[in-house]
Order: structure tokens, then sequence, then C-alpha cells
């Protein structure tokens, strides 16, 4: 039964990218599908497929509690608050991540490599879309999607897509060929689309994608990601697109330096100053519980309605900061939830991306692009509190943790080891 329901599953894994920002509701259904493969695996395995699972959470517990740590944050908000506890699917898909990844090694490693195809086509289709929208000046949404999420993840799956590069043969020219497509593809997204955001995040992803060449000493590396950023920056002085919205960043911060009323305080810049000034304002009235999901747009009105923050402020549903937005809702604990949720995967892919074995390492340096990637993106973004961002990083978490411990494959995690890894 197993390789019956494989099929459906590899095509939810090679689709899922694409479809994450061109049909959402297609991607949920892609995400879907391979939880119900791994409910699959477990039923069909009975006894040892539950304890081949009990000594991977066994092994790998740090990885497993700290994915579950936001919906666990949520529940004890709710059980402090005297709240009937109601977990949604927004932050339960985070705690879904030990049976996604348990069932993701049992697909083995070489076809959780198909992932990367997914990735380059869509990066390349994102780009494309895009494109076509700014002809008109930079878009506000694309699709249904905030431009702001959509260049970021555009960006990182190019990126992504660049250090899968190290998985293929030398002279492999197509499949190189068009993975650099799909990289720049990513680039040109994050430029056009004129995210701020996104465009700090860079340098560390081209830093971190080096790490995926063998045989490159650190004074290569530095050379090569000094050539790259400098590349990179002498065009962006030339361009407009970069000019205008540096110059728009400097002239608004200098403004509300310089108190001049609010001038610039009704602006990208000044709307983030004041969500984070009124979210460390929660956090500090508020440390154990916070005040909510549901809490804090009112919250907000009512620090608008004191004169704390503008009421243009108040519109915002949420920080446009991933940690300082956990800590306004769900005080101290969700706060760290979200360090926990970047800082332990980013450790655990940070351990192997020396590794010999080459599927291991690339998989290692693609986790952990998408850990600290998020933690750059999630500086001036919730990207974990919006649907198709926290399914992004979710599934590509447990992809690359599946892949590096499907090569490892410690006594006991795998109960019946897949034939396919031992050729790879």
């Amino acid at each position: 039964m197993e390789k019956v329901f494989s099929l459906p599953a590899c095509a939810a894994l090679i689709s899922f990218p694409v479809l994450l920002l061109t049909y959402p509701s297609a991607a949920n259904t892609g995400f879907t599908t391979l939880l119900a493969w791994s409910l699959v695996t477990l039923a069909t395995q009975r006894r040892a497929g539950f304890d081949a699972w009990g000594a991977m959470l066994r092994t790998y517990w740090p990885m497993v509690a700290a994915m579950a740590a936001l919906p666990a944050a949520l529940l004890l908000r709710q059980v402090v608050s005297g709240e009937v506890p109601d977990i949604p699917y927004l932050y339960l898909r985070f705690a879904l991540f030990a049976l996604l990844a348990w069932g993701l090694t049992r697909l083995g490693a070489r076809l959780l490599q198909c992932v990367q195809w997914g990735l380059v086509v869509g990066a390349i289709v994102s780009a494309v879309w895009i494109h076509g929208l700014a002809e008109n000046g930079r878009p506000i949404h694309v699709g249904i999607n905030n431009v702001i999420p959509f260049a970021n993840l555009t960006l990182l799956m190019g990126m992504l897509a660049l250090i899968s590069v190290a998985w293929d043969r030398r002279r492999n020219f197509l499949s190189i060929g068009v993975k650099l497509l799909a990289g720049a593809a990513g680039l040109y997204t994050s430029y056009i689309s004129a995210t701020r955001g996104g465009w700090i995040a860079i340098p560390v992803l081209l830093l971190i994608m080096l790490t995926a060449i063998r045989g490159l000493s650190a004074r290569s590396r530095t050379a090569m990601l000094a050539v790259l950023v400098g590349g990179m920056a002498a065009a962006g002085y030339c361009s407009s697109i970069v000019k205008t919205r540096i110059n728009d960043a400097v002239s608004n911060i200098t403004a509300i330096l310089a108190h001049t009323g609010h001038r610039g305080l009704d602006t990208s810049e000044g709307w983030r100053l004041q969500l984070w000034k009124a979210s460390l304002s929660i956090i500090q009235s508020h440390p154990l519980a916070g005040v909510g999901p549901d809490g804090f747009s009112p919250t907000l009105e009512a620090m608008a309605a004191s004169g704390f923050i503008t009421p243009a402020t108040a519109q915002f549903g949420h920080s446009h900061n991933d940690i300082l937005y956990a800590g306004a809702t769900l005080g101290v604990p969700g706060l760290l939830a979200v360090l926990a949720l970047y800082l332990v995967p980013a450790g655990f892919f940070m351990r192997h991306v020396r590794d010999r074995d080459a599927v291991a390492r690339v998989a290692a340096v693609m986790g952990l692009a998408t850990s600290i990637g998020f933690l750059l993106f999630g500086l001036t973004e919730a990207m974990f509190f919006i649907s198709m961002t926290n399914a992004f990083y979710t599934l590509m978490v447990a992809i690359c943790f599946a892949m590096v411990i499907a090569r490892k494959d410690p006594p006991g995690v795998q109960g019946q080891p897949d034939a396919r890894l031992t050729a790879a």
C-alpha cells in the first residue's frame, strides 16, 4: 500500500512550491496529502512503525519540541486566560512536523530530492508573474498574496534551487543552467518587488549557498561573496528602484528622529517602528500570556485612541516582526517559541553542513538557508502568521530534516531501511 500512496506524495512534494504562490488552496491539499501519506506509513507498519517513530522522536526530540513550541505557547495562553483550548490550523501545522517528518523519511532521500524541481519552477513562474504586474509600478499584491511575503518566498526558492546545484554532476549543464535561472529569478523578484527586508537577507543567503560548495577555503568563499555582493550593490546603485526605496527610507527615518510631528510616522518605516514600540509595550504589560491573537488589533486601536501610536498604525493585524508579534500575543513563552523555531533547526542543520555525504550535506545547507532566511525575513514581516509562509517553512524544514536523517539512518529510527537509500 505504501507504494500506491507514494506516487501522490511525490507529486505533492514537487507541486507544493509552485502551487503555494499561485493556487494556495491546492498547495494546502498537497500539504494534507503528505500528512495522509505519513499516517498511511504508520498504519501499514503497525507496531514496528510506531516503535520506529517513537525512536525518531526520542532521538530528535529538540527538533520536535522546537517545532511544536508555538502551538504549545498558544495553548498555555488559553489555559492561563481561562479560554476554551482551540488551536487553529495556522498554529497546529507546526506541531504536525513530527508526523510529517516521519512520513517523509519513508519516501527516501532520493525521492525527497525531487522538491528541487518544484523550487525551480516556483521561482521562475513567480518571477514571470510579478514582471508582468510591475509594468505599472510596484504591485501591492501578486494574486491574493501581499507582495512582501510573495517576494521573500520566491527569493528563498531561488536560493534553495541554487544550493541544489551541488547535487548535480559537473557536466549536467542543462540542470545546472535551469537552476541558475531559478536563482536569478528569485533575485529578480526580490529586486522588482522593492522589498527591502528581503534585500537584507540576500548576502546572508549567498554566504550560506557558498557553504554547499566543497573544496573552497574560507578566503575563497569570502572573495566569491564579496564579488557577488559587490556586483549586486553596483547594479543597485545604477537602479532607480533601489535608489528610490533607499532614499525614501533614509528620508522617513530622518524625519522620525527629528521629531517633526507626525512626519515620517505614517510611512512603511514609521508604521513598523510604531508597531514594534507598541508590541514591546504589550509584552511589558502582559509578559505571561500576551493579549492573544484576537486581542492584538483592539489593543492597537486603544493605543491609537490614547495617542501612543498614530490611527493609521492600528490598521495592521500583526507587528511586522515575528518575534515581537509572538511576544505581544502569547507573552514571553511565545517569544521564546519563535526563537526556538529559528534556532533549533538552524543548529541541527549547522551540524551537518560539512557532512561527507553529498545528499545530507546539501539538504542541511538548504535547511539552514530556510531557517536563517525566515529569521531575517521575520525581522520586518510576520512570516509565521501567514498561512502560505508558515506552511512552506514547516514543509521545507521537514524535507531537509528527513533527508539528513534518512541518509544517516540511525538504528531504530527508520524501522525498515529503504533500499533506495543504500543506492544513493
